[in-house]
């Protein structure tokens, strides 16, 4: 991302209700009551920022987690929407720049604030996604005012979506699996009963099974395939 030159000194809205000054370098210990008219376009620009977040979320109606960027300079913050299968992100502001990551590629999720950012209740995401074309590549969510809700989201989703796309890939391939030629029967074999040791691991995943199964993400073939495996039927 382009980093944009800091705004000029001057008075800005903090997250205390108060206006704290900017030496055009850093923060400072200087603050004021925000006058009447700064103070409404604060809210306006609340209001239009909670706007933005709304659309998103009719856009995207399995909408898990969303965000809009609140730079200091008021122009061209991100818009985040994360949903169990992608995390769309947009820049820009005359000319959008749109992307997309799915949720299992999403490796690695990291949160910083700045001084700058505490005093007006923002931080920044990091995330670290792996493609499926072996590329790595690292998004930067910057000036996030739920941050702290986006790191938890991003990470819950990026695990869960993990752990569906290893169950069925294992699941596709025990489906898969056969003699070569279906009309010779195989020797008949007694299925083997799982160790004592074992009996609360195989019940966990039995579990597991079960709970994407009922939540839909094996079907009713894939779950009886992959249960069958389990117990060596």
């Amino acid at each position: 991302m382009t980093n944009t030159p800091p705004p000029p000194a001057g008075f800005y809205p903090d997250a205390q209700g108060t206006s704290r000054w900017w030496d055009g370098q850093q923060w400072t210990e200087r603050t004021q009551e925000n006058a009447p008219q700064r103070a409404g376009l604060g809210a306006k620009l609340a209001d239009a920022g909670r706007a933005m977040v709304t659309r998103e979320a009719q856009a995207y109606p399995d909408t898990i987690w969303s965000a809009v960027g609140k730079p200091l300079t008021g122009i061209g913050g991100g818009r985040y929407t994360l949903t169990p299968e992608y995390l769309y992100f947009e820049s820009g502001t005359i000319r959008t720049n749109a992307q997309q990551i799915r949720t299992h590629e999403i490796f690695d999720v990291d949160a910083k604030q700045s001084m700058a950012q505490r005093a007006r209740g923002l931080g920044t995401i990091t995330l670290h996604a792996r493609r499926a074309d072996g590329s790595s590549e690292t998004v930067v969510l910057e000036d996030i005012p739920n941050f702290r809700e986006g790191v938890t989201a991003l990470n819950d989703a990026a695990y869960t979506a993990r752990e569906a796309l290893r169950v069925r890939e294992t699941t596709q391939h025990v489906n898969y699996q056969g003699s070569p030629f279906p009309h010779a029967a195989a020797p008949a074999q007694a299925p083997a009963a799982p160790a004592p040791s074992a009996a609360s691991d195989l019940n966990a995943e039995l579990e597991r099974l079960a709970g994407f199964h009922q939540s839909g993400v094996l079907t009713d073939e894939e779950f009886t395939a992959a249960k069958r495996k389990l117990l060596g039927l």
